[in-house]
């Protein structure tokens, strides 16, 4: 008897109980499932020879090469180099720097190197390294930061007098902060920073190119049915290869077709560069361009002082948004 009443008693508590029941244990799961997760940010990878970026969804970004490519191999031992970005990758996969090209071995990918150049009166030249006046290279990586709206990188290369030398004539640190949210192009910000590694200065002389330059795919030498490079460079104020010559635009575009897709990428030049707006070297044929402080008048870094360069990268696919570029010049000068 009692126990029948307690059967019927507990039958009906649960009844009565399944309602709240049935949501309470996915609810409990769901709540262990996303209590930990977070959104995905971009991801380092470092190797013996290279540290790789990539975007939060897995995408390359760029990498930096701590150890000569595998291109080097097929070059004069004068020609390998360090301390700089290749490949720089648009948000397809599309390789937009171009490295040991054939026509100039000395360009690699995106890179800083000052030209015509002196220290302790003695002749230096770090662009053309076949001259054997000069060499640059990655020294250490200074690690990783985060923050909760960006990655940062920080990279040590020095200069040195030959490859042969390992007393540094200059320090260099690169500072890349690269957003956590990308939109529909990869962008990052790059910050150099050149002092002496001596008590003597560095005289940079007065030369129609040198400093921060970048190197495009070699697919853009192809000419087209005209004659001229597929590759194009358009400046902020309108300019191309052609007009577009030692003129001082805030930014420049350079892109073409890579495997069939149009791609390309954007350099931006920050006011608190010394000179601003600097005077940039576009190549009439060949997918580079540079920076060049030193166009008209020399310059030099002195012991104690620190030559500062900012630039921003866009990498697109596609045909540059002159709209969209513009926006992100004006958010980064804010900064």
């Amino acid at each position: 008897m009692y126990s029948n009443y307690l059967k019927d008693l507990l039958s009906s508590i649960l009844i009565r109980m399944k309602p709240l029941i049935r949501p309470f244990f996915p609810l409990l799961f769901l709540s262990s499932l996303f209590s930990d997760s977070k959104p995905a940010n971009p991801s380092v990878q470092e190797t013996s020879g290279s540290v790789t970026v990539r975007d939060s969804g897995g995408r390359p970004v760029f990498e930096y090469r701590k150890k000569p490519s595998e291109e080097a191999k097929n070059n004069a031992p004068y020609y390998s180099r360090t301390g700089y970005i290749h490949p720089l990758y648009s948000p397809s996969g599309k390789i937009i720097t171009g490295d040991y090209a054939p026509d100039h071995p000395h360009q690699h990918g995106l890179f800083f190197a000052w030209t015509r150049s002196s220290f302790r009166d003695k002749p230096t030249e770090f662009w053309n390294q076949k001259k054997k006046l000069g060499d640059i290279r990655f020294h250490r990586f200074l690690g990783k930061t985060e923050t909760k709206k960006s990655l940062s990188l920080q990279f040590e290369q020095i200069f040195t007098a030959n490859k042969d030398s390992n007393e540094p004539i200059l320090k260099e640190t690169w500072k890349i902060v690269i957003p956590h949210k990308q939109r529909d192009y990869f962008q990052f910000d790059l910050t150099s920073t050149q002092t002496c590694a001596t008590d003597d200065p560095l005289l940079i002389q007065k030369y129609h190119y040198g400093g921060m330059a970048i190197r495009g795919n070699d697919q853009w030498m192809k000419k087209d049915k005209n004659g001229k490079p597929v590759g194009e460079m358009i400046t902020s104020e309108e300019k191309n290869r052609e007009n577009g010559n030692h003129s001082r635009p805030r930014w420049v575009t350079m892109d073409g077709a890579v495997d069939g897709q149009e791609c390309g990428v954007v350099v931006m030049n920050h006011p608190d560069n010394f000179r601003f707006p600097q005077w940039v070297r576009l190549h009439p044929t060949m997918p580079y361009f540079v920076y060049a402080p030193m166009v008209e008048k020399p310059l030099t870094i002195e012991p104690g002082q620190s030559y500062i360069s900012k630039f921003r990268y866009l990498t697109y696919d596609g045909t540059p948004d002159r709209d969209a570029i513009e926006g992100s010049w004006k958010e980064w000068i804010k900064n």
